[in-house]
């Protein structure tokens, strides 16, 4: 329930930022918020420890893309904290109400009995097994490839001997 809360505000921090770093700099802490969280609900951490490399080999990408963008800019925290704080909790505290009380608190519950429950019914299996095999496979495969040829025309387009994107003055 605390990662749940932490990654409703991280969403509503994403929100204010102004700099385009601190952004990608929510966005890494929301995917590992995300991964800690499928690890909790898995048999392993196996599937969330790729997801976190995929989210974070393309965030990488992301972040040398911006960096070569926007070099010079400052952080400006333009936001008041008494405000700001208002407005955060009158957000998280309705959502949480309503997903503890009127959903039962169906995702909430991590005691082992209950993940042993949801893994072996027959209703809703979880297969992470089925992510690669071969329907989906192909869409695995085009992802990596995509990573893969942004990487490479990034690093072409930020050659060091071509310079940066934007100029320095």
């Amino acid at each position: 329930m605390i990662m749940m809360m932490l990654m409703l505000m991280i969403n509503n921090l994403i929100l204010f930022s102004s700099h385009p770093l601190m952004f990608t700099l929510m966005i890494i802490i929301q995917t590992l918020l995300v991964s800690l969280m499928l690890g909790n609900i898995s048999y392993s951490y196996w599937f969330s420890y790729i997801l976190l490399l995929v989210f974070l080999g393309g965030m990488l990408v992301i972040f040398m893309y911006i960096t070569s963008l926007a070099s010079n800019e400052k952080f400006k925290f333009t936001f008041k904290l008494p405000k700001f704080m208002m407005i955060m909790l009158s957000m998280t505290i309705p959502t949480f109400i309503y997903l503890m009380y009127f959903n039962n608190m169906k995702y909430f519950k991590y005691d082992s009995m209950y993940l042993m429950n949801m893994f072996n019914s027959t209703e809703n299996p979880i297969n992470l097994i089925n992510l690669f095999n071969m329907p989906n496979m192909n869409t695995t495969i085009i992802s990596m490839i995509y990573l893969l040829i942004t990487l490479i025309i990034i690093v072409y387009i930020t050659n060091m001997n071509k310079g940066p994107l934007r100029k320095l003055y």
